[in-house]
């Protein structure tokens, strides 16, 4: 029998873990407990600066792409899923988003220097008058009067630039030029974040529903499903619907030769992400193809053609997408949209239509008649569309 080496040490007995005497808290310790939580949440977000914004679209972008997750790793046997699903997951949405992006806006900016060369040369020519306006059935003398004062000639453009002021749209453009490279910072954290996210997925959602269970217990769970519809619904209505409605339109302004198409389909995909915002942008589109010489038939079908498709997708697609999921009246959402957008700015398209949503949850709950639902059922559906998910 051999004998250990002179410095093996064997091990000795752990010592029990020290107990520390269980009794229950006062009221007074929970408040403070709950009051010391919530300044370290505070000072936390507080901390974070402007990677707040990191922070939540990585949030939104692992709700929306969670049952993609779980499908991926039901498909994909590899002992490595945990990791390669989610890194193709980011890969995925990276090459999707971030690179034709960053194409369309080195094709716009060379279209906008186009745009420019045409104002300037306006500026020192003045603007002649199209040819459709001497086929215009009706008001051709005055539309052609209206002109000649106003656009054809270099003084009647500079007039109208200096109530234009022009100034201010150059540093509207310096100021969108700076938020789109800040836009592209975050979402890189963003990108990061959402890798991490899906990387712990499981725990992470299993601590998380563990902490609304205690926090506010069965009803909790009914909230969170309604936030999570929520956000996957608007992502889908808002964002998916506007970029389909923008390239819809986009092909149309192609067809018939419209100035700068690719710049005016970025344009109306921007402004079609906002119910009731994309007609004024196709309104100015219309305008600009006018303006621009093109024939007044092609003006008018582009848009006839815009208008139903905005109201196809306004009146039919986005509300069953938004608030079919969650059953939340389109009026709700649309209440909910505008105002996130008005008060939180670009975030408040998803955090408008979950806190409606919450509040009509609210609504039902308290205006119901009926007997409210026993807390170990709201269990059974919970853990029943976890299951499922």
């Amino acid at each position: 029998m051999s004998l250990p080496p002179p410095s093996f040490v064997p091990p000795a007995t752990p010592l029990p873990a020290p107990t520390l005497p269980t009794q229950p808290r006062t009221r007074l310790q929970s408040l403070a407990q709950g009051v010391l939580a919530l300044v370290i949440v505070a000072s936390a977000l507080f901390v974070l600066g402007r990677f707040r914004s990191a922070l939540f679209w990585g949030g939104v972008l692992a709700i929306v792409c969670w049952p993609l997750l779980t499908g991926l790793r039901r498909k994909w046997s590899s002992p490595h899923a945990a990791t390669l699903a989610p890194a193709a997951i980011v890969l995925g949405i990276a090459l999707v988003f971030i690179i034709p992006t960053a194409v369309l806006i080195s094709a716009a900016a060379g279209e906008a220097r186009e745009g420019a060369q045409w104002v300037k040369q306006a500026t020192e020519q003045g603007i002649p008058a199209p040819a459709w306006l001497d086929r215009l059935p009706w008001g051709r003398a005055q539309a052609q009067h209206w002109w000649q004062a106003n656009l054809a000639t270099p003084d009647s453009v500079h007039d109208l630039m200096d109530r234009l002021r022009p100034e201010h749209a150059l540093g509207t453009v310096e100021h969108l030029g700076h938020g789109v490279a800040n836009g592209l910072v975050i979402m890189g954290f963003a990108l990061l974040i959402l890798f991490f996210f899906l990387r712990t997925g499981t725990p992470l959602v299993a601590r998380i529903d563990l902490l609304i269970w205690r926090l506010l217990g069965a009803r909790g769970g009914m909230a969170q499903r309604q936030i999570v519809g929520a956000v996957r619904g608007a992502l889908a209505g808002l964002v998916l619907v506007g970029l389909g409605e923008g390239l819809l339109i986009g092909l149309s302004y192609v067809l018939v030769g419209a100035p700068q198409p690719l710049l005016l389909g970025i344009f109306t995909a921007l402004a079609c992400m906002i119910p009731m915002v994309g007609g004024f942008a196709l309104a100015l589109c219309v305008l600009a193809i006018l303006i621009k010489g093109s024939s007044l038939a092609a003006a008018i079908g582009v848009g006839v053609f815009g208008a139903v498709v905005l109201f196809l997708a306004d009146h039919f697609i986005r509300p069953v997408l938004i608030g079919g999921s969650i059953r939340l009246p389109f009026m709700w959402v649309l209440l909910g949209i505008l105002g996130g957008l008005e008060s939180c700015g670009l975030s408040g398209l998803f955090i408008g239509p979950a806190v409606m949503a919450l509040a009509h949850q609210l609504w039902r709950l308290g205006s119901s008649r009926g007997p409210h639902p026993a807390p170990h059922a709201v269990v059974a559906i919970r853990m029943e569309n976890i299951r499922e998910e």
